[in-house]
Formats: C-alpha cells, sequence, structure tokens
C-alpha cells in the first residue's frame, strides 16, 4: 500500500506528535521519581540527626553513669558487727541528739537482716536531726518506717523501724 505525500505527512507528524507525548510522559514520571527520592533523602538526613542527637545524649548518659558508679564504687558502706552493736549506734544517735527513747526492741526482719523498733520523744527540729544521723551513721541502715504524732509545744512523739544486714554469723 502505497501513502501518498500528505498521508505520509499526517502519519509523520502523528509519529512525532506521540513521541513528543511519550518524552514529556516519561519527564513527567521521572520528575516525580526524582521529587520522591529527594524527599527520602530529606527524611533520611532528618533522622540521621536526630539519631545522632540520640547518641551524644545516650554517650553523655553513659559518662554520667560511670561516673556515678566510680563515686559510688568509692563509698565504703560497713556492717554492724552484730545486732548489739546496731541497737548500740542507733541509741547513740539518739542520745546525741537529746531525743528521749521510750522503747527499743527488735523488730521482725527481712530474712538476713536486723531490725529494730524505737519508740521516742523529743524536739522535731531533733528527730529531723537524728533520721539525717542514722543514715550518716557509717554502716548499711534502712529506715522501713516512720510516723511521728505532735506531743506538746514543738515536741514530737515517734515510732521508726530501722533495718540493717549482719554479716555472716554476726546474728
Amino acid at each position: 500500500m502505497k501513502l501518498s505525500f500528505p498521508r505520509k505527512r499526517v502519519v509523520l507528524s502523528l509519529s512525532i506528535a506521540f513521541l513528543i507525548f511519550l518524552v514529556v510522559l516519561g519527564q513527567f514520571f521521572f520528575s516525580r521519581a526524582v521529587t520522591a527520592e529527594r524527599e527520602m533523602i530529606e527524611d533520611l538526613r532528618t533522622r540521621r540527626m536526630l539519631l545522632e542527637l540520640d547518641i551524644q545524649n545516650k554517650t553523655r548518659l553513659l559518662q554520667a553513669y560511670k561516673a556515678t558508679i566510680g563515686v559510688i564504687g568509692d563509698y565504703r558502706i560497713s556492717l554492724p558487727i552484730d545486732e548489739v552493736a546496731f541497737f548500740s549506734s542507733v541509741e547513740r544517735e539518739l542520745a546525741r541528739n537529746g531525743i528521749q527513747v521510750n522503747s527499743m526492741k527488735p523488730s521482725k526482719p527481712v530474712s538476713g537482716s536486723s531490725a529494730v523498733q524505737i519508740e521516742f520523744i523529743g524536739p522535731y527540729y531533733s528527730v529531723l536531726n537524728v533520721m539525717a544521723d542514722w543514715r550518716g551513721m557509717g554502716a548499711a541502715v534502712r529506715m522501713v518506717s516512720v510516723s511521728l504524732s505532735k506531743d506538746e509545744a514543738g515536741m514530737v512523739k515517734g515510732t521508726a523501724v530501722l533495718e540493717t544486714v549482719l554479716p555472716e554469723g554476726g546474728v
């Protein structure tokens, strides 16, 4: 089949138009793909920056943790020799702060430890001082419970239960 010149021109024009349409369509899809890749790259940069900041924060926290562990490792905790030594050190702190001891008796401890229950009366601020002194008494002591109530002007009645761990055979 032979095409005449005007028909060849139409076919050639349509072919060129179709080719141009395909190039424009390809460019459109390529442009969308490039934009999507750029957005993904930007998202990855943001994530990387956040992860780097997180790593810096974790590194700072790890250094603080190591420094704290070092300080704690330097702190030496002693244990009372036996219950008598524990009870006397607790009572010594009460007497040193001018607190009147009404009763002092062993309490039910957690296994492997010793506990004492103290009932006392004294000035409020002296009671607070004795609690601080118990913490700094040089032996491992834990205040299990404490209750305070008003007695007379400026005085409080209280009950405290203190617990310590005894070395093996120190019971």
